[in-house]
């Protein structure tokens, strides 16, 4: 194992001790702070905790043009079903085979946490040579995107190698945009109906996933596949309350799993149960090649739910999460496989005061981020629910006179004898947000192989971050030339 791999293990090790989800990224940038101190490099924190750590040329480099290098501090927590943990307290357990990282029972975090250990590799390094450095790690990446704020000083450079990418010798050169819906209402509890029992559908172990670059998969959304079949109860007469919908891990993430319990008449049990009978003819039938371990469980309790909500109410949640845009929306005319816009339903809260549900809609297009938008709020209006965007996401656009991709190109071939592929991606990558605040800024996305980002499968791929690395050192090496 080289010293340069071995160092981003140590790194990145250490970070998974430290809880970092979203929105709570204090311990982590002040960890990445005390770093920079330690190794007496120049370090700033701004409002939002992010750290920008500045390293000076190496002898006889000084006049180089500043790389920036960036990657984001926090991480999706999600947990296998039955696993005890707390994401805000709890350290990742590191499962290290000697070919690839996983943890055991949780995400594994290397999105984008791998990022960030490469790129203290890159600043603790003194024998490399290279121009000024800036690494810049942000905050709240997977749910909403500080960096949009980040003050345009920092970006303050020729190049910029974002290093949250996940396939090794791809290069994303641009990306689509985003924007986080939210449907709500007010929650109306109330008493079950007299001779009413408790029926409960679920889903567990679906395979989940990216909304974004998994999107196009044909992974089944828990949350809408129990919409639609409450949607056929209703479409068959048979009549119900709802009394609780759980669900999704993340806006950002294709649900697995997800529970719906409602209150039903005794005597149209058994109807309800033909009818989900029939509900589970067609799901094995559109999902069975893809979907190969997931269950499906009907239970019925012969006490009636605490509360449920009123009738409109759950009717109209039901409605409009059949309606809302889930999946792909429309694919690129350009670019053969390319995803162009598309939406996922992610994640669903049934509260004491409030019901909401999130749609995380991305586009590299305008006119179609627009155009969901459109349909977003023309449904739950007619659904009476409220609609508010959550954040937008920019998107990024190809630069073809990007002097950095065709370094990066050469130096990947130099090193392995293979082509760099070059690709955008359908995903929100925080180039887009730079890209708003200075347009000159020649950036390109790249990464070692990661696999099942987003869930408890989560991987990382040894040999890939070695390759990445020395990808890194030559990029540096080929700009001080």
């Amino acid at each position: 194992m080289s010293k340069a791999l071995e160092t981003v293990i140590s790194e990145f090790s250490k970070m998974t001790q430290i809880p970092r989800p979203s929105h709570h990224e204090e311990r982590i940038s002040a960890y990445l702070c005390q770093w920079a101190k330690d190794h007496g490099l120049h370090v700033e924190v701004d409002e939002m905790k992010e750290v920008i750590i500045d390293k000076p040329a190496s002898k006889g480099c000084e006049g180089v043009p500043r790389v920036i290098f960036q990657a984001h501090m926090d991480m999706v927590c999600v947990a296998e079903e039955g696993v005890v943990y707390d994401p805000l307290k709890d350290p990742i357990k590191v499962i290290n085979d000697g070919k690839t990282l996983t943890a055991d029972g949780t995400s594994l975090g290397a999105d984008d946490g791998i990022g960030v250990a490469m790129a203290l590799y890159l600043l603790g390094d003194d024998s490399l040579r290279h121009g000024p450095i800036r690494a810049i790690f942000t905050t709240n990446e997977e749910d909403g995107m500080d960096s949009m704020n980040i003050d345009p000083k920092y970006l303050d450079g020729a190049y910029l190698v974002n290093l949250d990418w996940e396939t090794v010798g791809s290069l994303c050169n641009s990306c689509a945009g985003g924007d986080f819906f939210i449907f709500s209402r007010k929650a109306d509890w109330e008493a079950a109906p007299e001779n009413s029992k408790t029926m409960s559908i679920s889903f567990s172990n679906l395979l989940g996933g990216h909304s974004g670059v998994g999107i196009n998969k044909g992974h089944a959304n828990a949350l809408v596949s129990l919409a639609t079949a409450m949607a056929m109860l209703k479409q068959r007469g048979i009549g119900y309350r709802i009394a609780s919908f759980t669900g999704g891990q993340a806006p950002n993430a294709i649900p697995k799993f997800g529970k719906v319990s409602f209150a039903i008449a005794s005597r149209n049990v058994p109807k309800a149960k033909a009818v989900l009978k029939e509900f589970m003819t067609e799901f094995k039938d559109a999902f069975d090649n893809i979907e190969k371990e997931y269950s499906f469980q009907v239970e019925v309790n012969d006490a009636a739910p605490e509360r449920v909500l009123g009738k409109k109410t759950g009717y109209g949640l039901i409605d409009l999460m059949t309606m809302a845009p889930n999946n792909v929306h429309t694919m690129s005319p350009f670019i053969d496989g390319l995803v162009e816009s598309s939406s996922n339903i992610g994640t669903i809260t049934l509260g004491e005061e409030t019901i909401s549900f999130a749609d995380f809609a991305r586009s590299s297009v305008a006119y179609h981020a627009t155009q969901i938008g459109v349909i977003c709020q023309a449904i739950a209006d007619n659904c009476g629910f409220e609609l508010r965007n959550d954040g937008h996401v920019p998107g990024w656009a190809v630069n073809p006179n990007s002097k950095l991709t065709e370094i990066t190109c050469k130096a990947y071939e130099k090193l392995t004898g293979i082509p760099m592929i070059v690709e955008p991606v359908h995903a929100g990558v925080e180039c887009g947000a730079f890209a708003e605040k200075n347009h000159a800024l020649d950036m390109i996305a790249i990464g070692p192989t990661l696999l099942d980002v987003h869930t408890p499968n989560e991987s990382c791929d040894l040999d890939s971050v070695r390759v990445t690395v020395e990808l890194l050192v030559e990029i540096l090496k080929a700009i001080a030339g």
